[in-house]
């Protein structure tokens, strides 16, 4: 009795110490998006359970969906309004880990004022009309390619701007996905810490001094551009390190 009573306090300290440790984003939340489906995906640093809370409002997140425990998580969330903004939450069961939003496509005739349509808000960032800003300019001599060469994933850029374009006091969509081209012709200039992930030549970039981080994929086009909270996000990004002159990125 008295070794099974030994063998359970030693499991249970076991448990409690795994659970201390703390789970944490591995890079931001993607988002794809039909018009009454979406497909959120994230990684944590450890396995995890996976749940997906969301709704219209930012305030009232009231439907959910779980999935298996894993680092690499990924819901589909289904019978969702076309041309409507959805707002959602990242995390499991015991801890919420990041938060996002998206606009599903399409947009039912005779709404009343409805949010505008994924391929609206896609069209407005390629071909902006007259009253939109111009893209920040960039240092003498440097000219900022049209956001269309510069962003990874123009059905993306709207959220990355609204949850991260604060950061960096950007004024528009246009004017972050600048922001965050410049940022990486800068690192190749002063050698800011890089970071290449051989798995899907993903390139990481981060200055110390200012704390921004971007991820570019294997073009040169930027996936995200944000400050992390955490001290530590930047040690704990996948990939090797790599000097600006390793750099050979593909042709688009």
């Amino acid at each position: 009795m008295r070794t099974f009573v030994h063998w359970f306090v030693c499991v249970i300290a076991c448990l409690n110490g795994a659970m201390a440790h703390a789970v944490e984003l591995v890079g931001q939340p993607q988002t794809s998006t039909t018009a009454d489906a979406a497909t959120i995906q994230w990684r944590t640093d450890v396995e995890c359970g996976t749940r997906v809370q969301f709704g219209q409002k930012p305030e009232m997140l009231d439907r959910k969906a779980e999935g298996a425990v894993t680092s690499n998580h990924s819901i589909r969330l289904e019978g969702l309004s076309p041309g409507t903004r959805y707002y959602f939450s990242v995390g499991s069961a015991r801890v919420r880990l990041g938060s996002g939003s998206f606009t599903t496509a399409g947009g039912a005739a005779g709404a009343a004022a409805p949010q505008p349509s994924l391929l609206r808000r896609v069209l407005n960032v390629i071909t902006p009309d007259q009253k939109k800003e111009t893209p920040a300019a960039g240092p003498a001599g440097v000219t900022v390619p049209p956001t269309r060469k510069t962003w990874g994933h123009m059905d993306s850029l709207q959220d990355h701007f609204d949850r991260h374009g604060g950061d960096f006091g950007s004024k528009s969509a246009d004017d972050y996905a600048a922001k965050a081209w410049l940022f990486l012709q800068r690192a190749r200039t002063e050698n800011l810490p890089m970071k290449l992930d051989a798995t899907d030549g993903t390139l990481r970039v981060f200055d110390p001094a200012t704390r921004a981080f971007a991820a570019y994929n294997d073009k040169g086009m930027t996936k995200t551009f944000f400050k992390p909270d955490s001290p530590t996000y930047w040690q704990r990004q996948p990939g090797g390190a790599v000097k600006p002159g390793d750099l050979h990125f593909s042709h688009r």
